[in-house]
């Protein structure tokens, strides 16, 4: 869809979109740069949004509301988590938005119907509020539950736990995402909410094994992954984090690498950030890469391996992506050999 179309279907002109999209992206301290990446949401007949309505998401999680400032349910931050990621894509094109329930037939769909971005947000939190004020019920998410078939759906799942039929069933979810058709074109999102993160490690087990799959905690802990990753120079926002929510998923190149432990290419940053960096710049995030990267806490022999390797500055300087360098493609295949 084109600019102009989207504003028309938007209902409004093109100068007050951008001053209202400008609005949101000084919110959330959005980088110009990742803008981009959203547009490719139109490309998908859908985005859906499966939400675990078990009884564990009446548990606590570990976030604070933003309002009270006290500690939330798991249930409240996907609802908080839902309606973020509703306020951003109501100023990109989308085709359709379906939010549905595993235990529960009720469902709600989205769309823009030549809306304004306002009206349509104050629609989208009204139907979502009541849909889920009729709190929670049942087990855990069963494997039948993510096996539909869409030609082209962007999904994500906001869960607490482990599936009903534990370690087998997560095995089986795994093995359905690793083989199932078109898996650029049905991109998985696993958004995890909750205080206990060993309940939710096989979704990060996901992220690794299966393609365009990835996973998102809260700002906080995505937040100290980041730096933990990439160091302190990374300008990891909280509008950085929506987008990635959002589309990582849909680019592993990028976006969903940040955890990988391998540096950014100058032409990749830039990109993203929207901004053509000085090469002092890229030298100061790639020296702070590096101290991150000697600091990195050893849990495991991944740990020792991304700790250790010696990256080398002038090959992340001129390459257009870290996976054309081959010392990247390297140590890749080292680690999935572990």
């Amino acid at each position: 869809m084109q600019d102009s179309e989207f504003c028309a279907d938007a209902g409004m002109n093109p100068e007050t979109m951008v001053d209202e999209l400008g609005a949101v992206l000084s919110k959330y301290e959005v980088p110009m740069g990742l803008m981009n990446k959203l547009m490719m949401l139109s490309e998908f007949e859908a985005l859906e949004f499966i939400i675990d309505d078990s009884g564990s998401m009446q548990c606590a999680t570990d976030s604070n509301d933003p309002v009270t400032r006290k500690p939330m349910s798991r249930w409240k931050e996907a609802q908080l988590r839902l309606k973020e990621m509703i306020e951003i894509l109501a100023y990109v094109p989308f085709n359709q938005i379906v939010v549905e329930f595993l235990n529960r037939r009720d469902q709600i769909i989205l769309t823009r119907q030549g809306r304004a971005p306002a009206l349509f947000i104050q629609d989208a939190n009204s139907k979502i509020d009541a849909s889920l004020r009729s709190g929670t019920g049942g087990d855990h998410p069963r494997v039948e539950n993510s096996k539909r078939q869409g030609k082209s759906i962007a999904r994500y799942f906001f869960g607490d736990g482990t599936p009903n039929g534990g370690v087998r069933a997560q095995k089986e979810i795994i093995n359905i995402l690793r083989h199932r058709q078109d898996p650029a074109g049905n991109p998985m999102t696993f958004i995890s909410c909750t205080n206990e993160d060993d309940q939710v490690e096989w979704m990060k087990d996901a992220e690794e094994l299966c393609p365009y799959c990835s996973e998102s905690d809260d700002f906080k802990d995505e937040g100290l992954e980041v730096m933990r990753d990439q160091g302190v120079a990374l300008p990891y926002t909280k509008g950085f984090h929506l987008i990635c929510t959002l589309v990582a998923a849909m680019n592993p190149d990028d976006l969903d690498a940040m955890d990988e432990s391998v540096p950014f290419t100058k032409t990749t940053l830039d990109n993203l950030l929207g901004i053509q960096h000085p090469e002092e710049s890229y030298r100061y995030y790639f020296d702070c890469f590096v101290q991150a990267q000697r600091a990195r806490k050893v849990e495991g022999p991944s740990d020792q391996l991304k700790k250790n390797v010696q990256w080398n500055y002038n090959d992340f300087l001129r390459a257009p992506m870290a996976k054309d360098i081959p010392q990247v493609q390297q140590v890749k295949q080292q680690l999935m050999n572990m």
